[in-house]
């Protein structure tokens, strides 16, 4: 059991008991803890080295470019720094998998398992995927941008652009990712032990996942040409999904 909060904590008890965090929080005000989620003003927060916003739903992730040489496949966005698919992976952070589920179910996105076909008893894959009420959906889904520095000025723009879709010729087609929150297996968090947080190719152990269609195609991605090299301090920034029109 792990302890955020102390008596005065700024994030609300209801939150913190659907994450299963809260049984043994300031049982005892002498045995006052420093909170795991800090508020640094008052809309905004910080879990280990993440940040967010509870007014706008804003979640910031500090990160580096890793893979970035074009026509090089590609599986996932954002890895943890030690994760197992660091080579395939467009951006690493040092942020912890765990920190980034717990801010984003503090912001309110649910988890959907729509991109995923249901589990048989035994285990094996079945044929269909599950029902997902559209509330769910759309309270599931997210942008990603991701803000650099470009000589002295801050450039964001949607992470799309910087992922190429080698079937299509063109970037990737600015479509939501979702958050279907990994799993836990004999009491571990997968996306903490992989160290999947964001995929491009589908990955029921990552925190969330992309959702076009040619999604389960491990072939198709790549960085964009006009990815920084190797290395380059970025924020990988999720927002509220607005559809393009």
């Amino acid at each position: 059991m792990i302890t955020i909060c102390h008596r005065n904590s700024p994030i609300p008890w209801i939150l913190m008991a659907m994450l299963g965090l809260a049984p043994f929080c300031c049982a005892n005000p002498e045995e006052a803890v420093q909170p795991m989620v800090k508020q640094t003003s008052p809309n905004t927060y910080q879990i280990g080295i993440v940040s967010f916003n509870k007014e706008t739903r804003e979640l910031v992730i500090p990160a580096n470019t890793n893979i970035t040489e074009p026509n090089t496949v590609i599986e996932y966005l954002l890895i943890h720094d030690n994760g197992e698919k660091i080579h395939e992976s467009l951006l690493t952070t040092q942020a912890d998998p765990f920190h980034i589920n717990i801010a984003i179910k503090l912001l309110n996105y649910q988890e959907s398992p729509e991109l995923f076909k249901e589990r048989r008893p035994d285990g094996s894959i079945g044929k269909k995927y599950p029902e997902v009420s559209e509330e769910i959906k759309a309270a599931a889904r997210f942008r990603v941008l991701v803000s650099w520095m470009d000589g002295g000025t801050e450039k964001t723009i949607p992470v799309t652009e910087w992922i190429h879709n080698a079937s299509s010729g063109k970037n990737m087609n600015p479509t939501a990712w979702v958050y279907n929150g990994s799993f836990v297996y004999d009491k571990k968090f997968n996306a903490k032990l992989t160290g999947s947080i964001l995929a491009i190719f589908s990955d029921i152990g990552a925190i969330a996942n992309y959702s076009g269609d040619d999604r389960n195609d491990d072939t198709l991605w790549s960085p964009s040409r006009n990815v920084p090299p190797a290395g380059t301090p970025v924020k990988v920034i999720l927002k509220p999904w607005i559809a393009v029109q």
